[in-house]
Order: structure tokens, then C-alpha cells, then sequence
């Protein structure tokens, strides 16, 4: 009965319609024009990845009261630096800090943990006490080496003091003095060659392992966010860097870096976008030399992109309507629509073609043509948008919303086909003479084959399947988003090198507490566990035994006894001076030398001799200035940081007691909020760059809390999410599709056969992820809607043309059908295939998976699906 209406429509479109072609396409392209209108004044783009799915699923409400208690570091930006020496360090991050905060048009806030004037003078407080005790007597030591400098703060007071030291028996240093011999022979020959170096006196004094000079900071941005802009992050990012640019100039020997969920967002659309230029271009001149091929026919390329053009302007009024917006992966629908809305044209096209070289009249060989191939098409309209909407019941809101509008293209293709292609091919015919040039592609042989192998294609199929399936139990889906990534470039790279240190690492697991006491014990079973480093909250901001290290700090202030707050800069002395310091210096280490040839120091010791002698040697040769220039730039190199470190000791003396309400806001509120709500946050123990090692760390976390959260969670649970929600898409859209080919066929094994393809390819394409390595993940994972839709279309063509095929006639291989799924499969094929080798590894599996099953479907629905429909062939009388 269905199909005696539909033959009843297609009657009168023939009549009704068809007759009037121009004012049909006329019609079409006002309801076009009417549609993208529509569209730009309504249609949006979300590309808030955090709506992707559903709000209803537990993680997202733990990750959302995460963002509502501490909302500071949702979508931050992580910049990183790194330097040689402390102290450059600091002077990067100051400057940074400074031009940062001053940009308040694109950033929304700025923090630099362990920066500002609370931790200058309190700093000294968070060692611990053994260590500052360490630090103390040290000190103790070099007071009268500070306070010689304190007075003579230049190369000749440095010099002297050195000279005391390597003379005078039993003198000492608060300092290992082999090494300071060493710098001060690099600082000489850098002096010479004009290179740039810097001595930390940090790193001298303090001791180089110390905790608090590492050369490693970092500063956490909130950037200002335009959702309402393709990329939200753009304008606020461009603005960064530009930043950062200005900061390398004026830094050339630090190291910074931008990373961070944003960033790694934000790069990853712009490699996304530079791969799908490169391969669009490369894709673009295959599909127009598949359809050149396959078609035969200038003009019918042409007609074919016409008619996706206006189905697609249709769609994208449809998806206005229905939905009002399009996220990351519902944008996808102009693929979906292209890859199998173009097989209903090609469809119709060949069967126009075949059928003008049996002598058909045009207008006959038109209104046939859409006669014998209307039901196919209709049919797999039904079939690819039932399988479509079985995907909106799912928790990915993503693909819930693609699959509304992919369902409802694949009618606005069907109707477009069925009407506007008839209609163009009326206005533009092709030429009958032309066409009857035509000759088979192959030999007859080729085209016979699935039917006088069948025996053998059918036990090679079963046996492929079999073993395939055994695959299935390693099947996996990678649910870490870095892995999609481009592993070059710079925001990865940083953020890999982070996680794979204990206490850098960004990826950490909080759990929420609503008091002290809460807090306290909930760290308390954190750092207990085996794959947890460390666990802090808020309270560990607060110095422990503080009366004991405020002693220390009271008894190593008076011990040095500086009259000042500030340590004196470099003093900017005479070049006479200069030279002179250096001469006396060279006497005085011939002389230890020759006191003790065999001393501790002597190797250093002769090496500093040659340097200041070639030193003295390569000044008699320059003009005074720029003897005074690589003197200067010497002194500098020595005792420039001297200041820094001198000054930041001294703000450290002044500590007093700190308490939880003393600490700073930015730090406080990252902390504890104004409700009482505290942070704990657990540190890895292990890399979690190695996937198991991540999940341990959140199974482990969550036997404290099963509402831990933060993203080693989301990117887990997301994928869980993804694979659940495509597990019961998948499962319900080929139960549709089974119901609709029952309904329509009402014969089981037809039915069964037309499923054949598209279960045969879906398990083998399944194996190939584990054989190549190329898993399921993100990106890969869409390719699916597409590669159904296609598989159960490609069986539907060839089923039915079997099925309308006299007995003897089983080639049906040599027939348009045929020819329309293989080129059909192969323009979505090459549409995709050069996304292989792009260097973005999400879009390159995705080109790799669906390439494989493209040619998939087309090897089991044009040689397995005929090896089992048809029957064997009866000798000819």
C-alpha cells in the first residue's frame, strides 16, 4: 500500500511538477534564499565544549559545583616560565605579572602563586625548620662576606673578598668557593665573547637545590570569553601572546610558554583548521575527478553540486528551525548531508544515463529513471533517518542534536532529489549520441565474479568475520583528548612535560570540604594513598611551627647586623679601579698557587689564572670605552642579581606570625570560599601521561570521595559517556533501521541481507582499530553516523536491483546501481582520505577510519552481498 501511494506521487509530480521546471527550480531557490536568511539572523554556533553533554550526568554536576565554589580557574590559561637562574626568573614573571593585569579588556584576572609582597617577607617561614636552620648558620658565616660587599658592592669589593679566602689560612666562605671560581671564569670568557651571563647569587648563597629559587613559575589567567564568536578565545589570546612576545624580546634567555585547556582548545581548532584546508583542497580535486569519472559527464557534476548546494541551504533552515544552534559536533551535518545525499543524484544520474543508451527518449529515460530508482532512495532516506534519530534520546547532547538534523536532511535530500534533479536534467539534457559512446568499464569477467565465486566469497566473508570478532574484545576507546592532538605544538608539548613531574602536574583531583575538620581528615586519607604524592588545602598555607622559625629569623637578624633595609646596587666604578682589582687578583692567586700547588682549589684555581690573563691580555688591545663596556658588562654578570637576593633576605627577617585570615585574597579564595567551602587538592604520584597510571590515581581518590573531581574526571567520565551514548545509539538505530526494512519488506531474509553489509563492515572496521592501532576515540567516533548510513544505503541499491533483475541476469555488477554506490562511496571517500595524513592525530584516525570502511561497504555490498542473495547460475539451453 506505501508503495502504491508513493508510485501515485511520483505520478503526479511527473505530471504536475515536472512539466513546469522552471518555475519549480524558481520556487526552490526563493525557499533557499528564504532559508539562509532565516538562518543568519538566528542560527548560532556553541562552542562551549562543556555542553556537550548532558548536565543530568553525575560528573558534570561534580565539575559544576567545582565551578560555582572556586570559579577562578575555569577556563584559565597557564603560562610558563623558565630560566636559567632564579632571579630571572622573577624578573620575567614581574614584568609579565605587571603587563598582565594591565590588559583588563581581554583578561578577567590574574595569579601568580607564591608572588606579591606577602611572600617576600614571609617566605622564609615555609621551610622548614631544620632548613632554615641550615640557612641561618650559613648566613651567620658570610656576615662579614655581606657586609663587605654591603659597603663595596663592585668587582674590586668581590674580588677582594675571594682574595682573602684563597690567601689567608683558614679563612672561609659561606659559599662552596670551586664553584663561585667557576662562574667567575665563565662570567670572564662571556665578558669576552660578548655572550650573556648571569651568577645567581640565590643559588650561591641558599644552595642551588633549595625549594624556593626553582627557576620554573607560573602565572594562571582568566581570559575574557566571547561565546557568541566561532572561537570564543580568539581576541583574548591574540592578546597574550602579543604580550608574550614582547616579554621573549625583552627576555631572550627565558623561556615562556602558553598551555593550559584553553590553549590546548584553541591550538587544536587552529590545527584542525589549517589540516582541513590542506586536505580540502587536495579532497576537493579527487571528488571532482571521481564524480568527472564516475558521471561522465561535465554537466552532471555540475547538476549534482547544484542540487547539494540548495538541499544543504534547506538543512541549515531546517537545523534554524529545529534546534537554533549548532555546536562542534552537530556542525558536522554539511558532511553527513554531502557524503550521503549525493548518492541519491548519482543514483538517479547513472539510471538516467543507462537508460538513454537503451534507446529511451529523454524525457522517458528521465520520468523511468526516477520511477526505478524512487524506492531505493525513499527507502534508504527512511532507513538513514531512523538510524539518525535514534540518536537524540542519548546524554551526548552533541550528537543528540546532529542526529535531528542529519535525520531531517536526509528527507529534504530525498524531496530535492526527486524533484529539482528531474527538473535541471529537463532544462539541461544530456546528449543521447554522447552517452551511447559509452563501453563498459571491465571486462565481462569482472562483473560475472561474485557470482561464479560465490561459494568461496561467502566462506572468505564468514571466516573474516569470525576472526574479527575475537578482535572485538580489545576494542578501546581513548578517552584522553591530548592523544588527537598535534604532539608539536607548543601548549601540548608543555603540558605533557608538566605531567610528568610530582608536583607541577596539571592534572590534579579536588574534592570539596564544608569544614576545618573535614578538610583536615579528608587530606589526611588523600596522602595516605599509594598513588596520591601529596594532598593540601588551604591550611598548609599557614607555616608550621612559626614562634620556633620567627626565632631564628629574630637571632639571624641581629647576628648580621645590616644597618639597612635594602642592599646597595652595583656600584659604578672607574675602569683604573677595574683593572687594577683584576691585576692585584691575578697576583694573588699565583701566589696561592705557589703556597700550595697541590690544594682543593688549584684546579679552579689555575683555570681563573688563564681566563684573567687572557682577560687582561684582550683589554690592552681595545679602546678605553670598550674596555670600560666589557668591564662593566663582567661586573654586572657577577653581582647584578646580588641586590635581588640580598633584598628578598631581608624582607624575609621581617616576618611575623601568619595566619589563615593573613593570608593573601587572590590565594584565600582559591582556597576557601565565603561559604566555608574548602579545596583539597591531590597531587599524582606517577606519570599520568600513561593512562593506567591516570586511572588508578581517580579509582584510588574516589574509594575518599566518589564525588572527586576535576580533569582526569572529565576527560574519563566524558568518554565513559561517549561510549555509553553510542553503544545505545548504535544499538537503536539498527534496530530502526531493522523495523523500517521489515515494514517495508516484510520478507525476513531480504530484510537480513540488506543488513549484511553494514554488519560485515561494522565488525571488520571495528578489528582494523585494534590491528592499526588506531582506537576509537573523540574524533574517530563521529565518522560512525556516516559510515551507517552509508553501509544499510549501499545494501538497499543493490538488494532491490537484485531483486528487479530477471534470473539470468545476476551481473549485476554492470549495472548503473552498481556504479552509483561504488562512486558514491568513493567521493565520500575521497572527501576524507587525505585527512590521513594531516598532522592533526584526531582528524588523521578519523580519514583513516572511515577509509577503511568505505572501501568496506563497497567490497561487501557489490561482491559479499551478491555471493549471498543470489542463486547459483543455471546452465543455458
Amino acid at each position: 500500500m506505501m508503495g502504491a501511494r508513493f508510485g501515485i506521487w511520483l505520478e503526479k509530480m511527473e505530471r504536475n511538477v515536472l512539466h513546469f521546471p522552471k518555475t519549480l527550480i524558481l520556487l526552490v531557490l526563493m525557499l533557499c534564499a528564504l532559508s539562509l536568511h532565516y538562518a543568519a539572523g538566528h542560527l548560532g554556533i556553541d562552542t562551549d565544549t562543556t555542553k556537550m553533554l548532558s548536565e543530568e550526568l553525575p560528573f558534570r554536576q561534580d565539575r559544576e559545583r567545582l565551578v560555582a565554589a572556586f570559579p577562578q580557574d575555569e577556563q584559565a590559561v597557564l603560562v610558563v616560565i623558565d630560566a636559567e637562574i632564579p632571579e630571572k626568573t622573577t624578573e620575567a614573571l614581574s614584568y609579565l605579572g605587571e603587563r598582565f593585569r594591565a590588559e583588563e579588556q581581554h583578561i578577567e584576572s590574574v595569579f601568580i602563586p607564591g608572588e606579591g609582597e606577602f611572600f617576600d617577607r614571609h617566605g622564609l617561614l615555609y621551610l622548614k625548620l631544620e632548613e632554615l636552620n641550615e640557612l641561618a648558620d650559613t648566613l651567620a658565616e658570610a656576615q662579614p662576606f655581606v657586609g663587605t660587599l654591603a659597603e663595596d658592592n663592585s668587582l674590586k669589593g668581590l674580588l677582594s673578598i675571594i682574595e682573602l679566602a684563597i690567601t689567608t689560612e683558614g679563612r672561609e666562605l659561606p659559599v662552596d668557593l670551586n664553584p663561585l671560581l667557576e662562574k667567575i671564569s665563565q662570567a670572564m670568557r662571556a665578558a669576552q665573547t660578548g655572550e650573556q651571563y648571569q651568577l645567581s647569587w640565590q643559588q650561591m648563597i641558599f644552595g642551588g637545590d633549595a625549594k624556593m629559587l626553582t627557576t620554573q613559575r607560573f602565572i594562571v589567567l582568566q581570559p575574557k570569553l566571547d561565546y557568541s564568536a566561532l572561537v570564543p578565545t580568539e581576541r583574548a589570546l591574540t592578546s597574550i601572546r602579543t604580550i608574550v612576545e614582547e616579554a621573549k624580546a625583552q627576555f631572550p634567555d627565558v623561556r615562556i610558554r602558553l598551555t593550559g585547556e584553553v590553549v590546548l582548545e584553541h591550538d587544536e581548532l587552529e590545527s584542525v583548521e589549517s589540516s582541513a584546508t590542506m586536505a580540502s583542497i587536495f579532497s576537493l580535486i579527487l571528488v571532482c575527478l571521481t564524480l568527472l569519472i564516475g558521471l561522465r559527464s561535465l554537466r552532471l557534476v555540475l547538476i549534482t553540486f547544484v542540487v547539494l548546494l540548495m538541499g544543504l541551504a534547506l538543512t541549515v533552515g531546517f537545523a534554524t528551525f529545529a534546534i537554533g544552534h549548532l555546536n562542534l559536533i552537530s556542525i558536522s551535518f554539511a558532511v553527513l548531508y554531502i557524503g550521503i545525499g549525493v548518492d541519491y543524484a548519482i543514483q538517479i544520474s547513472l539510471r538516467y544515463r543507462e537508460l538513454l543508451r537503451q534507446n529511451f527518449t529523454q524525457f522517458q529515460a528521465l520520468m523511468e529513471a526516477v520511477h526505478k530508482v524512487a524506492p531505493s532512495i525513499a527507502l534508504c532516506a527512511l532507513t538513514a533517518a531512523a538510524g539518525f534519530f535514534s540518536f537524540m534520546p542519548t546524554a551526548y547532547v552533541g550528537v543528540s542534536e546532529l542526529g535531528v538534523i542529519a535525520g531531517g536532511g536526509m528527507f529534504i535530500a530525498l524531496i530535492i532529489s526527486l524533484t529539482v534533479l528531474p527538473a535541471l536534467l529537463i532544462l539541461f539534457p544530456l546528449n543521447p549520441a554522447t552517452v551511447k559512446l559509452d563501453r563498459s568499464t571491465f571486462p565481462q569477467w569482472v562483473y560475472h565474479f561474485p557470482m561464479q565465486h560465490r561459494t568461496a566469497i561467502k566462506w572468505t566473508a564468514i571466516s573474516l568475520t569470525l576472526v574479527s570478532l575475537a578482535f572485538l574484545t580489545q576494542v578501546r576507546f581513548d578517552f584522553n583528548p591530548l592523544n588527537l592532538r598535534d604532539p608539536d605544538s607548543e601548549s601540548l608539548s608543555t603540558f605533557r612535560e608538566l605531567l610528568d613531574t610530582k608536583q607541577t602536574s596539571p592534572f590534579t583531583l579536588t574534592v570539596l570540604a564544608h569544614s576545618k575538620e573535614e578538610a583536615e581528615q579528608t587530606a589526611q586519607r588523600l596522602a595516605a594513598l599509594g598513588s596520591v604524592e601529596n594532598a593540601i588545602t588551604v591550611l598548609n598555607f599557614v607555616p608550621e611551627n612559626q614562634e620556633e622559625k620567627l626565632a631564628v629569623l629574630q637571632d639571624l637578624s641581629l647576628m648580621l647586623g645590616l644597618p639597612i633595609s635594602t642592599f646597595p646596587p652595583v656600584l659604578d666604578d672607574t675602569l683604573e679601579n677595574h683593572k687594577q682589582a683584576l691585576e692585584r687578583f691575578l697576583t694573588r692567586i699565583e701566589e696561592s698557587l705557589a703556597a700550595d700547588p697541590a690544594n682543593v682549589l688549584a684546579g679552579s684555581l689555575r683555570q681563573l689564572r688563564d681566563d684573567v690573563k687572557r682577560l687582561l691580555k684582550a683589554l690592552e688591545t681595545l679602546p678605553e670605552a670598550k674596555q670600560a663596556a666589557l668591564l662593566d658588562q663582567l661586573q654586572n654578570s657577577l653581582l647584578g642579581t646580588l641586590k635581588t637576593s640580598m633584598d628578598r633576605l631581608l624582607q624575609g627577617l621581617l616576618a611575623d606570625v601568619v595566619s589563615l585570615d593573613a593570608l593573601p585574597k587572590d590565594l584565600l579564595e582559591r582556597w576557601l570560599n565565603a561559604a566555608g567551602v574548602y579545596r583539597v587538592q591531590a597531587f599524582p604520584r606517577k606519570n599520568l601521561n600513561d593512562h593506567e597510571n591516570l586511572k588508578e590515581f581517580i579509582a584510588d581518590v574516589r574509594t575518599v570521595s566518589i564525588n572527586a573531581t576535576d580533569l582526569p574526571v572529565i576527560y574519563l567520565e566524558s568518554g565513559n559517556a561517549v561510549v555509553e551514548a553510542f553503544q545505545k545509539a548504535l544499538i537503536g538505530a539498527l534496530l530502526a533501521i531493522s523495523i523500517v526494512l521489515l515494514v517495508m519488506h516484510r520478507n525476513i531474509k531480504d530484510a537480513s541481507l540488506i543488513l549484511l553489509p553494514l554488519l560485515m563492515m561494522s565488525i571488520l572496521t571495528a578489528a582494523s582499530t585494534v590491528l592499526l592501532d588506531n582506537p576509537f576515540n573523540f574524533a574517530n567516533i563521529i565518522v560512525i553516523p556516516l559510515l551507517m548510513g552509508l553501509g544499510v544505503n549501499s545494501g538497499i541499491y543493490i538488494m532491490l536491483r537484485l531483486r528487479a533483475m530477471p534470473d539470468r541476469e545476476q551481473d549485476v555488477l554492470n549495472t548503473s546501481t552498481a556504479r552509483a554506490v561504488v562512486f558514491c562511496n568513493l567521493t565520500t571517500l575521497c572527501s576524507f582520505v587525505s585527512m590521513a595524513f594531516t598532522p592533526h592525530l584526531g582528524l588523521a584516525s578519523m580519514g583513516l577510519l572511515l577509509s577503511i570502511g568505505l572501501i568496506l561497504i563497497i567490497l561487501t555490498s557489490l561482491l559479499v552481498l551478491p555471493a549471498f542473495a543470489c542463486k547459483p547460475l543455471k546452465p543455458s539451453s
